[in-house]
């Protein structure tokens, strides 16, 4: 009896020693399968702040460009403006000129002619 029981002990011990490296391997493929994953998501965060950032940078330039439309269109108007005083004004400023050109010549007198 004593040779059974060692027996069913051996038995028991080579089960266990069994299920112990089950146990190792299936901890083995757990922490592989979750680097597997930790790897799957950190490439998809990485392709997720990628297209982020695409959309910011898109969104900025759209922004930027509209604005600059903007600030193209308050400038063309600014100068349509400052034409039109200009073109208003021209006509008084050429009739001070001749004025002026008017007054220095009467009082310069005629011009002389040398002999």
């Amino acid at each position: 009896m004593s040779q059974d029981f060692l027996q069913r002990i051996r038995e028991a011990e080579e089960r266990a020693e069994k299920i112990k490296q089950e146990a190792r391997e299936r901890a083995r493929e757990l922490v592989l399968q979750a680097r597997r994953e930790a790897q799957e998501l950190v490439a998809r965060a990485r392709e997720e702040a990628q297209a982020r950032g695409a959309r910011l940078i898109e969104e900025a330039e759209a922004k930027a460009q509209l604005e600059a439309e903007g600030v193209r269109r308050r400038g063309e108007e600014q100068a349509r403006l400052e034409k039109e005083k200009a073109e208003a004004r021209f006509e008084e400023a050429v009739k001070f000129v001749l004025e002026r050109l008017l007054r220095l010549e009467l009082k310069a007198g005629p011009p002389r002619v040398s002999p």
